[in-house]
């Protein structure tokens, strides 16, 4: 028999212990950002603290078993553990995945391919059936998708570390997929937070896995903790969700756990059905683990006691929690900074458009010379932000917004750009993450650190003796040009990329009457 027969071509007992510890130390770095994701089935962001501490105390209750050679009986214990240490809907939904793997480990001592495509089966079959209304883009939908992949690989011959890449991948394109499969997480454009936990506790996995030069599949724990995924950046809800999430009748999460003989899952998810929403029951005929939402938790509580005995009880305040994520949110978008900028016709509105972010809108120098003081005051209400930045582009435009001054709330700043070169650099500034105070500090900075270089027609005839156009080496160029001369503007490109090394070189055109050329350098 060869050396690779008898090579490790899965995970040992004492592997499973530390890839609990892998979830365990992944979800702890991500839980604030599972938590700013959770809008599903409630708004009340506590989905990442729930699976962290649920798996955590898994890990938790491992510290006192001294006996970890069998694997089969070291997944009974997990399997129950997690039952117990289970919070909330995702601690009860992501409990399902250590049911599996304890249904897969039946006589065998090696968690390897064949185990490993059963495990996700068995989990898939249980978070399904566990949930009274299974609704799709979910971290069961997650499941679904890993047990498939894990079904289509099994007889591929190809290594447990392949195959769980594979998955991996899956499970983390079916995350990302979410926000398409419900309206509700379409609606406040996030993905569901439970399936990006689920994906990047078997990403950390992953990184974590290898095989060495004996062909042994080995799971080893990164000293610095590389493998736990990059934090992406949290995205920006559409606060209409939450303008529109009114609701104050949540009531409280309920979870508990029945013990006794015999115990029915079917009859007990059945019975609680009408009494509840979100309803999950999972466990086995001598253990159950009970999730609800409920206007009256202690009402659930005694009803459930005929099913066996009531322990592990946990009741959180869903109104509480959903008023607290609400005002968080609601806070980020009522102290966002908008800009309502004045351009030069289309060429520089559609480069802003396409080259910024953030809450900016766009008014034409033409449209603004029609505007009078009541039409422009209305204009100014509609934007929804505590703050607005006015930003002109020429020291005409500025003096007609002081007149409109007196007639405009405190909430808005005049900035004194004076031409197209100064706004762009201006916006450029901008950063709807920040506060006014540093808004009009880095503006101001930019502003101080613009050059703008105006040329006529007669100047682009004579660029060699123009004495501005110095010093431009290694910076970056942006030349403002009159829509109806693309042909002098090439020839001012042409010039300075002859006759210095810049960085770079962006055109733009606008339709204004007041100049010809800018050359904007940065």
């Amino acid at each position: 028999m060869s050396s690779t027969s008898l090579a490790k071509s899965g995970l040992n007992s004492f592997e499973y212990v530390e890839l609990i510890k892998i979830f365990t130390l992944a979800l702890e770095k991500h839980k604030d950002y599972m938590n700013s994701l959770n809008v599903f089935p409630v708004p009340d962001a506590d989905t990442g603290t729930n699976m962290y501490v649920s798996i955590k105390g898994i890990q938790d209750s491992l510290k006192d078993k001294s006996n970890l050679n069998n694997f089969d009986e070291l997944s009974k214990s997990v399997a129950d553990f997690a039952l117990l240490s289970a919070q909330g809907n995702s601690g009860l939904l992501v409990a399902q995945l250590f049911r599996g793997i304890n249904s897969a480990m039946k006589g065998s001592n090696e968690l390897g391919l064949k185990e490993l495509s059963e495990s996700f089966d068995k989990t898939y079959e249980y978070a399904y059936t566990s949930v009274h209304e299974p609704q799709e883009g979910t971290m069961i939908t997650i499941m679904r998708e890993c047990a498939s992949k894990a079904k289509s690989l099994k007889n591929k011959n190809m290594s447990f570390v392949e195959v769980f890449e594979e998955i991996s991948k899956s499970a983390k394109n079916a995350a990302d997929e979410t926000i398409n499969q419900m309206e509700l997480l379409k609606k406040a454009n996030v993905i569901d937070s439970g399936a990006y936990g689920f994906s990047v506790m078997l990403e950390a996995a992953f990184n974590c896995l290898g095989i060495d030069n004996k062909g042994n599949v080995n799971l080893k724990l990164d000293g610095s903790y590389s493998f736990i995924p990059n934090i992406p950046q949290e995205r920006s809800f559409n606060k209409e969700f939450f303008q529109d999430s009114s609701h104050d009748d949540w009531g409280y999460c309920v979870v508990f756990a029945i013990s006794g003989k015999g115990i029915d899952i079917e009859k007990i998810k059945d019975q609680l059905s009408d009494k509840g929403r979100s309803l999950v029951v999972s466990g086995s005929d001598s253990v159950c683990k009970v999730h609800i939402h409920s206007e009256s938790p202690g009402e659930i509580l005694e009803f459930s006691k005929k099913f066996g005995e009531i322990s592990n009880e946990n009741i959180s305040n869903m109104d509480e929690q959903f008023d607290e994520m609400k005002s968080n949110v609601s806070q980020k978008f009522k102290n966002n900074v908008s800009i309502l900028a004045i351009t030069s016709g289309e060429g520089i509105t559609n480069f802003l458009k396409k080259n910024t972010f953030g809450s900016i809108s766009f008014l034409s120098n033409k449209d603004f010379e029609e505007i009078d003081k009541s039409k422009f005051y209305n204009l100014i209400k509609r934007i929804e932000s505590e703050n607005v930045l006015i930003i002109g582009n020429s020291i005409k435009v500025n003096e007609k917004l002081s007149k409109f001054a007196d007639s405009i709330s405190s909430n808005f700043k005049i900035i004194q750009s004076s031409n197209d070169s100064e706004l762009i650099s201006s916006i450029f500034a901008f950063s709807p993450e920040t506060d006014l105070n540093e808004n009009m500090i880095n503006i101001s900075s930019a502003l101080d650190e613009n050059i703008s270089i105006h040329l006529s027609d007669s100047d682009v005839e004579n660029l060699d003796l123009n004495n501005n156009l110095k010093d431009l080496d290694h910076r970056f160029v942006t030349i403002l040009s009159h829509e109806n001369k693309h042909e002098e503007s090439s020839k001012i490109q042409k010039y300075l990329e002859e006759n210095f090394e810049l960085d770079g070189v962006e055109r733009i055109t606008h339709s204004s009457s007041e100049y010809d050329f800018i050359v904007s350098v940065e």
